[in-house]
């Protein structure tokens, strides 16, 4: 289907009920506020948007209930969670009833399902280009410390991927292991963690003294993780989901107009979390606005501030791309 320019605005005069479940409280409330907070910016410059946002405190049953009520009240506009687990919770009470849920917050490949819209791209690409720099600098082996569960497996079955496609060993280190196998494993290694925020920053720390030509981790990509570690946060790299730039997109603002509008009203910079959460909510508005069905959102291919946006046959996000960032004397860096 080819795209329609928009504002983003849906403009029929008439209210549009949209929800979704944030992780406000619990475990998830870094990420979980930051997506809220772009979800509520999203529906503040719509003019007939009625947004409900419910707090899940990162509870997958909780989050269950809520769009059970939506989907039983015949709620317009159903937008995900934030985290794979979650989203992977609600997904069949969405679909089962023939709804669009539109997936700003779950990045794991396993959540590829039709009637499910990605805006991330899948998490088997967050480490492809710190392998292929890896690989540049002349590394001989990488080293991977991964989390559990579907999301931490994805990222890190993708990085053992691009390791093999580079002709790089590959080492995986529990993170049990870390302080007594850090030194000797990760010393002339590029060293890749994923697991949960926290955890992340832990193994940051603890690598720190240790000689890794390149040291990546998901956590990296949220400006905290700098405010967190000051300047043992210098050089490390991580996947974004978004840059913003000044290209202008077919539905809603440039990443830079955006980001403009979005610090005016919380008084700081927005995250990938927060841009792809707002990408998500103006690309359901406009789906709304133009009556698109299933099969006209699965071919639909256009573009917001995250970048382009395309589904397979599959339902995968195609369209969109993983960005890299290395921290650089507290700044978050793209790298090309």
């Amino acid at each position: 289907m080819s795209p329609v320019p928009s504002t983003g605005l849906a403009g029929s005069g008439e209210r549009v009920r949209a929800a979704a479940t944030g992780s406000l409280t619990g475990p998830l409330a870094l990420q979980g506020g930051q997506a809220a907070a772009g979800l509520r910016w999203w529906a503040d410059q719509a003019s007939d948007i009625d947004l409900e946002v419910a707090d899940d405190t990162g509870s997958a049953s909780v989050a269950t209930v809520a769009y059970q009520r939506w989907v039983d009240e015949g709620v317009d506009i159903l937008l995900g969670p934030y985290g794979s687990n979650l989203v992977r919770a609600v997904l069949p009470v969405v679909t089962d009833a023939g709804k669009i849920m539109w997936n700003h917050g779950g990045s794991a490949d396993d959540l590829t399902h039709p009637l499910v819209v990605p805006l991330p791209a899948p998490a088997s690409t967050y480490f492809q280009r710190a392998v292929e720099i890896a690989a540049d600098k002349g590394v001989e082996k990488v080293v991977l410390v991964a989390g559990r569960g579907p999301f931490a497996a994805a990222v890190a079955s993708g990085a053992r991927n691009a390791a093999t496609r580079a002709g790089l060993p590959v080492r995986e280190i529990q993170l049990t292991e870390i302080s007594e196998l850090a030194a000797e494993a990760a010393a002339g290694a590029a060293v890749l963690i994923v697991a949960t925020y926290d955890q992340d920053v832990a193994v940051v720390r603890e690598l720190r003294h240790v000689d890794a030509p390149l040291l990546a981790c998901v956590a990296a990509g949220l400006p905290e993780f700098a405010e967190r570690l000051g300047p043992a946060a210098e050089g490390v790299v991580g996947p974004v989901q978004w840059i913003p730039t000044a290209a202008t997109p077919q539905v809603g603002a440039s990443g830079t107009e955006y980001t403009r509008h979005y610090q005016a009203m919380f008084e700081s910079p927005p995250s990938y979390v927060a841009a792809q959460a707002t990408a998500a909510g103006l690309l359901a508005e406009e789906a709304h606005r133009l009556g698109l069905t299933p099969d006209d959102v699965q071919s639909w291919q256009t573009s917001t501030l995250l970048g382009d946006f395309a589904l397979d046959e599959s339902w995968r996000q195609v369209g969109h791309k993983t960005h890299t960032i290395h921290w650089q004397q507290g700044l978050q860096l793209p790298i090309p």
